[in-house]
């Protein structure tokens, strides 16, 4: 019984240990369930939460808006020269006929300036001339002439020098064997002498014959010695010619090619001469071209005439003033155009027969008109300004002067009949599709830029012991082209990307954040 006892107490011990460690483990994870939640909470509040959109391909929508006026797209353009005082002008709208007046120049100014030119254009004649003369290269001998003679008197002298050398060579030769002979000869008769003495018997004959050989073999020396000496100044001095025609052919070579130089340097002289006389001829037509339409004015007393019947459109001239030489009287004579200005960025989207909505000022409905020329070509009126993209004029642009007009074109557009007034402002607008089709646009909300260049934040999926968890991650891209709400791009994108178009905070590359559901 008691053994049974103390089992049941064992067994009674183990449950409640069984259910402690029970209740513990239950406790964890109800505690981990609250953390996850709290986290959860916690990241819905801190983390951002994103609009995702996938790239597409499609065409840009392109809208500009600008203004212009209508010109007389036929005429004749009558300009003046600087410096004369207009006393009238023939105001525009007015209809002249040929040979009519435009405009009435004070005779005294014109004389004095044109005594200025006549002036000008002689000096210009003598400048012509004296670069003519000029032109002219001075007469010169070659140096390859001089060098060239002296080259010819050194090879003179060593060949004569090598002559000498020859022909004393030959003579040794044969002067040698001559001596050689001679002295075996000499040798005999002290021999046969010797023999006649006494031959070995006698010390006297013996000593005899020695000295005759010995005499005879030191004058053969001697004469040797005296020729190859002979011999020696020869060599030597058919090596001071050698040298000398080496030196007489350097020089020479060198005289040849200074006087190639200076043929190529006569030659681009020459050359240079030319293009300079042809830039001088070219002023002497203009300046003679100047001359003649002021002694026409003079002949005229002053009138500038009409070259053509029409209307006069535009008069650039102001009674009183002195020209500048820029002034300049336009004269219709049938059909109108609109010209307008617009932003280069925005012209380069253009192109002729693109379509424009045109409203007149005084006029009620609208024209569809198209576009015949795209042109950087500066308005006469000064007056248009330019298309922006965003739907404004840009009429600030149009009037920069010079430096302004470099950034803009104008567009033209063919109007039908007649029932126009040239200056009549008219307002544009432009509505058409990119005519390139793009691999991928974005809307500008997705577009990023910074010291690196272009890019957009994609999402990226990542794994956690919380769950997945998604992070902005850096897509770099290289911007083709734009319009009000699209860029179109390239870069690693494919129809399966989700770019971050826009966060409820402000997000960067490697943070987290939540997908914002679509409704």
């Amino acid at each position: 019984m008691m053994v049974q006892w103390i089992r049941r107490i064992n067994i009674k011990d183990k449950m409640k240990k069984k259910a402690f460690w029970g209740k513990l483990l239950a406790a964890f994870f109800v505690l981990m369930a609250l953390s996850t939640v709290v986290s959860r909470a916690a990241d819905s509040v801190i983390v951002p939460r994103v609009r995702l959109e996938r790239a597409s391909s499609g065409s840009l929508n392109y809208s500009f808006k600008g203004s212009g006026i209508i010109i007389a797209s036929e005429g004749k353009l009558v300009t003046l020269p600087e410096k004369l005082r207009v006393r009238e002008i023939t105001k525009p709208g007015t209809t002249v006929e040929e040979g009519d007046a435009l405009a009435l120049i004070d005779t005294d100014e014109l004389t004095k300036m044109l005594d200025e030119e006549k002036a000008a254009l002689d000096k210009l004649r003598l400048q012509l001339q004296k670069e003519q003369l000029d032109a002219v290269p001075d007469a010169m001998t070659p140096q390859a002439y001089s060098a060239g003679k002296s080259l010819e008197l050194a090879r003179k002298h060593f060949d004569e020098a090598s002559a000498k050398l020859d022909e004393a060579a030959r003579a040794e030769e044969t002067g040698a064997l001559e001596r050689q002979k001679q002295l075996d000869e000499k040798k005999k008769a002290a021999y046969d002498t010797f023999v006649k003495a006494g031959g070995e018997s006698s010390s006297e004959a013996k000593a005899a014959y020695e000295e005759a050989v010995r005499s005879a073999e030191e004058e053969a020396r001697n004469l040797k010695a005296e020729k190859d000496a002979q011999m020696d100044a020869l060599k030597q001095n058919l090596d001071a010619m050698r040298d000398a025609l080496e030196q007489a052919q350097a020089a020479y070579d060198v005289a040849q090619a200074e006087d190639k130089n200076a043929a190529v340097n006569r030659q681009k002289a020459s050359q240079g001469s030319g293009i300079v006389q042809e830039g001088m001829k070219i002023d002497m037509e203009q300046q003679q071209k100047k001359v003649d339409r002021l002694q026409e004015v003079m002949d005229a007393d002053g009138v500038v005439k009409s070259p053509v019947k029409g209307t006069v459109t535009e008069n650039s001239l102001a009674e009183g003033m002195v020209t500048s030489g820029q002034e300049y009287i336009r004269i219709g004579t049938g059909g109108y155009e609109f010209r307008a200005a617009i932003e280069k960025e925005n012209a380069m989207k253009l192109k002729a027969g693109d379509a424009m909505e045109v409203e007149f000022s005084g006029k009620k409905d609208k024209q569809i008109l198209k576009i015949t020329d795209i042109r950087a070509e500066q308005s006469e009126s000064g007056g248009q300004n330019s298309g922006s993209a965003d739907g404004t004029a840009a009429g600030g642009e149009a009037g920069k002067g010079q430096a302004g007009q470099e950034s803009i074109l104008y567009l033209t557009a063919k109007l039908d009949g007649e029932d126009y007034a040239a200056g009549t402002e008219g307002s544009y607008t432009i509505d058409k599709e990119s005519d390139i089709r793009y691999d991928w646009i974005l809307p500008v909300e997705a577009i990023r830029e910074d010291q690196s260049g272009t890019y957009c934040l994609i999402s990226r999926k990542k794994d956690t012991i919380l769950g997945e968890e998604y992070v902005a991650e850096r897509l770099n891209l290289v911007k083709k082209a734009k319009d009000i709400n699209k860029v179109a791009v390239e870069g690693n994108l494919d129809n399966k990307t989700d770019v971050i178009i826009e966060s409820s905070k402000e997000i960067d590359e490697g943070d987290r954040f939540q997908i914002e559901e679509k409704d």
